[in-house]
């Protein structure tokens, strides 16, 4: 739990699904960001910028083109990441952050920081990948689409704002699978030691392993 929470503030939990899309295969190449507001149970707000990505890495790969459809023209007048981290960082006060395929998003925020010198935020983050991985057996494959399809939830795939209200729902819907209300409670039962980020490093998100028992 963040530094600060009690038990009321884990009754109405607060969560910010966050999407990046980048312009080459930099990491830190962000051209766009999604974010989806969750608390008590609900999607309460939306957020989209275009960014402008730093210039040392401000050119757009037509692979990363083809996925997105963000061009350069489109963030020539966008601001760069690090004024929008000024909006972006007061999202994350006591709010755990949540990502599909959290090592992508978790990353590309790191290195889009690293960058512009900015101190990490102190969060605390769920991958639903892994935990949809966790929580629905049987699926062709986890990959944001496909469990999207299974809970019956319509999206823009691979537009930052439609993926980050996409990870929302993913969310909602693996905690009512588990019948919990809170991340710690969905992360205990599908083994997952939450990722975090602090000043001055980080710890990734992990599912643990089993153990094989002795005969």
């Amino acid at each position: 739990m963040l530094k600060g929470w009690g038990k009321q503030e884990e009754i109405l939990m607060r969560a910010v699904c966050i999407d990046f899309e980048t312009a080459n295969n930099f990491i830190g190449s962000a051209c766009s960001v999604g974010i989806a507001v969750i608390e008590e149970g609900k999607i309460i707000d939306t957020k989209y910028w275009l960014i402008k990505p730093h210039l040392e890495y401000c050119y757009f790969d037509p692979y990363n083109v083809m996925i997105h459809g963000i061009k350069e023209e489109d963030v020539k007048n966008a601001p760069e990441f690090n004024v929008i981290y000024g909006e972006l960082k007061p999202l994350f006060e006591n709010a755990y952050v949540i990502a599909h395929n959290a090592s992508f998003d978790m990353s590309v925020l790191r290195h889009v920081l690293d960058l512009y010198e900015i101190p990490y935020p102190e969060v605390e983050y769920l991958c639903t990948y892994k935990t949809a991985l966790k929580t629905w057996s049987g699926l062709d494959n986890y990959k944001l689409d496909t469990v999207c399809k299974f809970i019956n939830h319509d999206f823009e795939h691979h537009n930052a704002l439609e993926d980050a209200a996409a990870c929302g729902n993913v969310l909602l819907s693996a905690l009512s699978e588990r019948g919990v209300s809170s991340i710690n409670e969905l992360a205990s039962l599908v083994g997952m030691r939450l990722g975090k980020l602090y000043a001055g490093g980080y710890k990734p998100c992990s599912i643990a392993k089993k153990t094989s028992k002795r005969a």
